[in-house]
């Protein structure tokens, strides 16, 4: 697969440095300055090297080495070593050479700060950022990040969201989950006792935006409810709000109402609040 790697670190720092220091800096006191880092030194650190601040959606003091962006966007490239102690080093641009793969799918922009995503990027394809310091031992060093691309609405739908309010069903005593969360690669998590990174159940769900259409498989969890019927209907509302209709994420086997039904049964209209930022 074609790759194409930055070009010149000196020349990267020497446009981002003019960027930045003003016209009393000349081009050779910027190149001095790029000359100045000592790049063996990240070399030296036991940290893994990671990908982390990239997506506006995902909080910065977290490396990924995934997002999910939609086509035609400018990102931050950011890159540092990770230690969960003490969080994120970052390591200078100007150490790190980066290659792109397909090279046509997107460029780095002409400071050397972030890579654009071409218009044309299809959704459901991958593009591969890889960062390698500067003297590193091959194998060693190096860091990728996947990039893929999705419809900008169904990027919409990622994140986590909080029940929020049940519609059409007045009287009707129902138990519906207090968190869910859309992930990448159409994966949903479902809980009634949010806590850290606890879920009851999750799996992988299909939805197609233009006429709504829903539907969800469980496929693991903590404990799984026998009587999930999850084929009906979502509506994202706004920035903020989506709608499930016809949908039952099941009965808890613990701390259920006495006499909870089925949402789906009901007929009730189930809405959710997203937590958090609105995607970019």
């Amino acid at each position: 697969m074609a790759a194409f790697r930055l070009v010149s670190a000196g020349l990267a720092l020497l446009l981002a440095s003019c960027a930045t220091t003003g016209s009393d800096v000349s081009a050779q006191e910027a190149v001095a300055g790029a000359a100045a880092i000592d790049c063996a030194s990240y070399n030296r650190s036991d940290a893994p090297l990671v990908f982390h601040a990239m997506d506006p959606n995902v909080p910065a003091v977290w490396p990924t080495s995934r997002i999910v962006v939609p086509a035609g966007i400018t990102i931050p490239i950011s890159v540092g070593h990770f230690d969960p102690r003490r969080g994120i080093e970052p390591v200078p641009l100007q150490c790190m050479d980066f290659e792109i793969s397909p090279s046509d799918a997107a460029r780095i922009s002409q400071d050397g700060l972030s890579i654009e995503i071409g218009a044309d990027a299809r959704p459901g394809s991958d593009i591969q950022l890889t960062g390698t310091l500067r003297g590193s031992r091959e194998g060693s060093g190096s860091v990728t990040l996947r990039i893929v691309i999705i419809d900008d609405m169904a990027r919409q739908l990622i994140g986590t969201w909080s029940f929020d309010a049940v519609r059409g069903c007045d009287g009707a005593e129902i138990d519906p989950p207090v968190e869910i969360r859309f992930e990448v690669d159409n994966g949903l998590s479902v809980t009634w006792t949010p806590f850290g990174r606890y879920w009851d159940y999750w799996g992988r769900y299909a939805w197609l935006p233009e006429s709504g259409v829903f539907s969800f498989e469980p496929t693991g969890g903590n404990q799984i409810p026998p009587d999930i019927a999850i084929n009906g209907e979502l509506v994202l509302e706004g920035e903020r709000n989506l709608s499930l209709s016809g949908v039952h994420f099941g009965t808890r086997e613990r701390g259920a109402p006495p006499s909870s039904v089925s949402a789906a049964d009901a007929g009730c209209t189930l809405v959710f609040r997203r937590q958090g930022e609105v995607p970019q």
